[in-house]
């Protein structure tokens, strides 16, 4: 599996997702997220021509609330992506390798006003908080009344949801470049590179889309790269709204998250058995528990705080940390090593199996949530990790975040936009995921899947940040630290 456009070596596996089709993937941009040797400007994606469309003034609003500007946000000089990947580079040089990139309708402020010519650019402007964009007026602009960047800034993703699009199951559609006659509102043409370079979408393959308009008898949905398909060709999903849990002041570890379905409350007797004591733990749900246990016959109980109640051990997922950190400190004690890493020493631990994930600040954990890791489990000896649908084991620095991005698997499968994408292991990401909500499971085609709400939280709280602006950033060691994720059985 690989990530579309020119992230694949980044992000590129998408057998790392699961759709409820068990259809999942990958896809990417033109490097690696390690460091390399400066690279050259990245060939234009082969997209079809861009033709006028259409969209209805009256069409509907995404289903996530959305406080991100629906015009271009002015606030003093700034540079407008017009287009998928408008590449930051370290040097006024399209020869160098890209550090960050913006998004169609993004923006980002501008260090100075002044152009500066390079190498396969004539105006490389300055941006916040380092880095170059070249200007070309086709990729990019700095005027805020640009006609392309009005029409298409209403449809850019909303970044600051949790739920950047709305989605839905394709059943088989063409992908339409151009409405018929007498749709109500038309685009001005728009950059090719704007779309990916597809003329359908398969069967079990998803669709993000922004908006829908009605032309006649037939409906279309507007997808993220700006091509119409019929919205009787794609089944929407439901909003996926299971979240983890932050940690901090009373809430602490341990605490027991229960996946599946709903589980048996269980009360104990003065003879030291435990029965159910009528109520259920919701499926999804939490709760924090003591840390006492007591054995009756074959099952363990755990004592949950603040009442006179028991879960059975094998009924919940109970995190179980590693007791040091990376660098040898106690977990949860004062870390007097002197091996501290630099930054915020973030670190994230995972549990292929366990189906839970800690992230950790220093030796305090910060947050706890169910995920969903490859439905093959863990490596299988001589086997690749694609063929098995297996998720990789081992300590990796997070080396590429990505705000959206599709993923692609072999025979033209996709998983379109996937947000909050944080790749750790060649084709293998820490993502959201918005096709399934079976937390705790094995699901994926590999990757590490999470809750959009926890993506988006995870995304924003690991290192290295993404700037203002910026849809993607690139780890380059020299730069700063990196979280490390550390992944087991």
């Amino acid at each position: 599996m690989r990530l579309a456009a020119r992230l694949a070596p980044l992000l590129c596996a998408l057998g790392c997702a699961q759709s409820r089709a068990d259809v999942g993937k990958t896809s990417g941009s033109e490097t690696s997220a390690r460091p390399r040797p400066a690279l050259s400007q990245a060939p234009a994606a082969a997209a079809p021509a861009a033709a006028s469309a259409a969209v209805s003034a009256s069409a509907a609003a995404p289903a996530a609330a959305s406080s991100a500007p629906r015009t271009p946000l002015v606030d003093g000089p700034r540079v407008y992506a017009k287009t998928r990947h408008v590449w930051i580079r370290p040097e006024p040089s399209a020869e160098e390798q890209w550090i960050g990139f913006l998004w169609t309708g993004g923006s980002v402020r501008l260090r100075s006003e002044t152009p500066q010519p390079g190498p396969g650019c004539n105006n490389f402007y300055a941006v916040e908080p380092q880095g170059y964009v070249c200007v070309d007026g086709e990729r990019a602009t700095i005027d805020p009344n640009d006609p392309v960047l009005r029409a298409i800034t209403p449809y850019a993703p909303r970044v600051d949801t949790p739920w950047p699009h709305s989605y839905g199951e394709s059943t088989g559609t063409p992908r339409l470049f151009r409405l018929p006659e007498g749709a109500p509102l038309t685009f001005p043409t728009l950059p090719r590179t704007i779309r990916e370079d597809r003329r359908q979408v398969r069967p079990r393959s998803t669709v993000a889309y922004s908006t829908e308009t009605t032309v006649g008898d037939k409906t279309y949905l507007l997808t993220a790269d700006f091509a119409w398909v019929s919205k009787d060709k794609v089944t929407p999903y439901p909003q996926i709204t299971f979240q983890g849990v932050k940690l901090g002041g009373e809430a602490q570890l341990p605490i027991a998250l229960f996946r599946g379905k709903d589980r048996d409350q269980y009360r104990r007797a003065d003879d030291g058995s435990f029965a159910p004591n009528g109520e259920k733990f919701a499926r999804l749900s939490h709760v924090f528990l003591t840390g006492r246990r007591e054995k009756h016959g074959d099952d363990e109980y755990l004592e949950v705080s603040g009442g006179e109640r028991w879960v059975k051990a094998s009924d919940a997922v109970v995190p179980e940390p590693r007791p040091t950190t990376p660098w040898g400190a106690p977990v949860g004690g004062e870390d007097t090593t002197g091996k501290t890493p630099q930054g915020r020493a973030t670190w994230i631990e995972a549990s292929i199996r366990g189906g839970w994930l800690v992230a950790f600040e220093g030796t305090r954990a910060v947050f706890v949530t169910l995920i969903s890791a490859g439905r093959g489990g863990e490596p299988q000896p001589g086997r690749d990790l694609i063929e098995t649908a297996s998720t990789p084991v081992g300590s990796y620095p997070i080396t590429g975040k990505f705000a959206t991005a599709t993923m692609e698997a072999p025979g033209e499968y996709i998983h379109a936009d996937v947000p909050w994408a944080q790749n750790f292991h060649g084709p293998h990401a820490l993502h959201g995921a918005y096709w399934h909500d079976d937390w705790g499971n094995l699901k994926s085609g590999g990757c590490v899947n999470v809750s959009p709400i926890d993506g988006k939280y995870l995304f924003e709280w690991t290192e290295p940040a993404v700037p203002p602006g910026w849809h993607g950033v690139r780890w380059l060691p020299w730069q700063g630290p990196a979280t490390t994720f550390i992944v087991h059985k």
